[in-house]
């Protein structure tokens, strides 16, 4: 929606036969560590996408890491004009690895808004703010992702030759 995101039918083969292909992907490579784009799954664009986040939102993203949803919550949270939005992102990830890649992802993208946190989602504590006058308030969030680890299906689908080393367990 609002051209928000463009799709390239592209296999690795085709990007290892073309140059220009080649080029082009390491100019998005390139640009998406700078943090002027970010890639991801056509499929995983939906829910930030649903919670139609704006500037104001305290959105919290429970599972977080790698972080690909949490960085299209930042940059719809960063969407209109303002310099600095008032809301934020809290992102939550259970595994404290994926934490490191969740940092990363966020760091790419030189936002004040977003803290990362490292907790189990199951019993994530009541979060804190600290109001200008000094006293205490729990946080209550406009958004909630909760997009919890998948089946892989994912990559089943983009490395096929992943069903040669299957096994039922």
């Amino acid at each position: 929606p609002n051209k928000l995101a463009w799709q390239m039918d592209l296999t690795r083969k085709d990007i290892r036969r073309c140059e220009a292909y080649y080029k082009l992907h390491n100019f998005l490579i390139s640009e998406t560590e700078n943090g002027t784009i970010s890639r991801q799954e056509t499929v995983s664009m939906i829910p930030p996408l649903v919670l139609d986040v704006q500037s104001h939102h305290k959105v919290l993203d429970m599972c977080a890491a790698p972080g690909s949803k949490t960085a299209q919550l930042l940059e719809l949270l960063h969407a209109n004009d303002e310099p600095i939005p008032s809301g934020y992102v809290i992102a939550n990830d259970v595994d404290n690895k994926r934490c490191y890649m969740l940092v990363h992802q966020a760091k790419r993208l030189n936002s004040p808004c977003v803290a990362v946190i490292n907790h189990d989602s199951a019993i994530l504590p009541n979060l804190q703010a600290t109001l200008p006058d000094g006293s205490r308030q729990q946080v209550q969030f406009d958004r909630i992702l909760c997009d919890v680890p998948c089946s892989g299906d994912g990559t089943l689908r983009k490395n096929p030759d992943i069903w040669l080393k299957w096994t039922a367990a």
